[in-house]
């Protein structure tokens, strides 16, 4: 069981990586999500940030959300 749920989570974080996937942040916040948290889909337009990688995130300081738990 402990053996699944490490492979589902490696799944959740390192596929969407290796897609090329995006990150979405607020001009009014610091933190950074996938596009399907329910945290960034309140993100309005004008204040949209899109961000390749975790790390082009990280490096105009924004952290990763806790709720949606992007990569770090």
């Amino acid at each position: 069981m402990r053996k699944l749920i490490s492979i589902i989570l490696l799944l959740f974080v390192l596929v969407p990586v290796a897609l090329g996937a995006e990150f979405w942040g607020s001009r009014q916040s610091n933190k950074y999500h996938f596009p399907s948290c329910k945290w960034a889909q309140k993100i309005s337009p004008q204040n949209l940030i899109k961000f390749s990688s975790p790390s082009d995130a990280q490096k105009i300081g924004y952290v990763a959300c806790k709720v949606c738990r992007p990569p770090k």
